[in-house]
């Protein structure tokens, strides 16, 4: 049997003692809420002098994907910290691979949303000129698209000047139908992707007319993006004179006769991309 003497004893107790005084002595963590750290996405709250924290929800950066981040319906663009960041290229497959597309991406729209497309900022307007001598006239015609062209949204646009007309044309020159052409990397046919139904006259020589037309027959890319070469043609109209015999003064005799004629440009390169 172990005894103890009395000089251990005393030692013992006192060492009990100092233990009780030092956890009595031992300093608070918090006497109120406030005396608590903030921490994100947290409520703090004092209890038994130690800081406990509780979750916020609908709160940025809790972790949780909430409907609802710091009063604003909750997605990649509201509160990235939780949803993820709306970024990334859109994947287009080209032959048997898939690659990352040139231009789609993702990107934050104007309410708030990851969309997949291309924003105005990605865009860079092309103009083509083509000379246009048709017999009876001749002409400027430039084409204007943007690289890339968002369906959604962007126009060709064509703006045609008369630069010069033969004597025996008469004016005006009537302007009837515009038709865009496409033809994909993969298409064994053009397909006709917009036309517009006009009736636009040019008066004089020097008179320029502008002609809009958006893709308004449905065409829509298999892919996020996809290339190919794209072409128009106008029809027109006008009237010339043509000789047709001598006057008994021996002035020449002219009959009107109208014309109906078509120019078909030659092809350029288009990307389109469709956004959503």
């Amino acid at each position: 049997m172990i005894r103890i003497n009395n000089n251990k004893k005393i030692l013992l107790l006192l060492l009990v003692v100092s233990l009780v005084i030092l956890s009595s002595c031992a300093k608070a963590e918090c006497k109120a809420n406030s005396d608590c750290l903030s921490k994100q996405c947290t409520l703090p709250k004092c209890e038994k002098g130690k800081c406990a924290y509780t979750l916020q929800r609908d709160c940025c950066g809790n972790g949780l994907k909430d409907a609802v981040e710091d009063g604003k319906p909750g997605s990649q663009c509201t509160c990235p910290a939780d949803y993820g960041k709306c970024e990334g290229k859109a994947k287009v497959k080209i032959g048997s691979k898939v690659e990352d597309a040139a231009y789609v991406h993702y990107y934050c729209g104007r309410d708030s949303k990851c969309i997949l497309g291309v924003e105005s900022t990605d865009a860079a307007p092309q103009n083509f000129l083509d000379p246009m001598s048709l017999g009876y006239f001749k002409a400027s015609s430039v084409l204007r698209y943007n690289r890339p062209f968002d369906i959604s949204q962007d126009s060709f646009e064509l703006k045609i000047t008369l630069d010069d007309a033969n004597k025996y044309m008469v004016f005006p020159i009537r302007l009837t139908n515009v038709k865009i052409l496409f033809s994909g990397e993969s298409s064994r046919s053009e397909l006709l992707i917009a036309e517009e139904n006009i009736d636009t006259a040019i008066n004089n020589v020097g008179n320029t007319v502008t002609i809009s037309v958006p893709l308004n027959l449905d065409y829509k890319p298999r892919e996020a993006e996809e290339s190919g070469s794209v072409r128009y043609s106008i029809d027109y109209t006008y009237s010339k004179q043509i000789p047709g015999g001598k006057a008994p003064d021996g002035t020449t005799l002219y009959t009107e006769e109208v014309a109906r004629e078509k120019f078909s440009s030659p092809s350029r390169q288009v990307f389109f991309v469709k956004s959503g």
